[in-house]
């Protein structure tokens, strides 16, 4: 089985949504793909979830994601991540090294705390 991605237009907000199991590289190849959905849909802000989705990310897949998330800075789109407990690293490598790359970017465990962030 591989990641499959499903965007939907929330109020305020456009959420791409990962299902499935596959290689952590799968996500941040859409990147791309997802930023041009936001600007053609006229969302600046992103919502994406992979907590649906079966990953192993090591500290190096990490850092080539924040590479990969310059996109949305590109696009001026802010970006709220929202994973499960054992996806994320405790020192939150992704979102430091991608706010390095002047990415707009959180990561959350629950949905409610990253739509509160993403909305103001």
């Amino acid at each position: 089985m591989s990641l499959q991605l499903q965007m939907e237009e929330m109020p305020g907000y456009l959420a791409a949504r990962f299902t499935g199991e596959g290689a952590p590289e799968e996500v941040w190849r859409q990147f791309e793909l997802i930023a041009e959905h936001c600007k053609r849909t006229k969302k600046d802000k992103l919502l994406i979830d992979i907590t649906k989705a079966r990953l192993e990310i090591s500290l190096v897949e990490r850092f080539q994601a924040a590479n990969r998330a310059q996109v949305f800075a590109a696009h001026e789109i802010k970006v709220a991540f929202i994973a499960i407990p054992e996806q994320m690293d405790s020192q939150k490598f992704f979102t430091l090294a991608a706010r390095n790359r002047g990415v707009d970017v959180d990561a959350f465990t629950d949905l409610h705390p990253a739509e509160e962030w993403l909305l103001k």
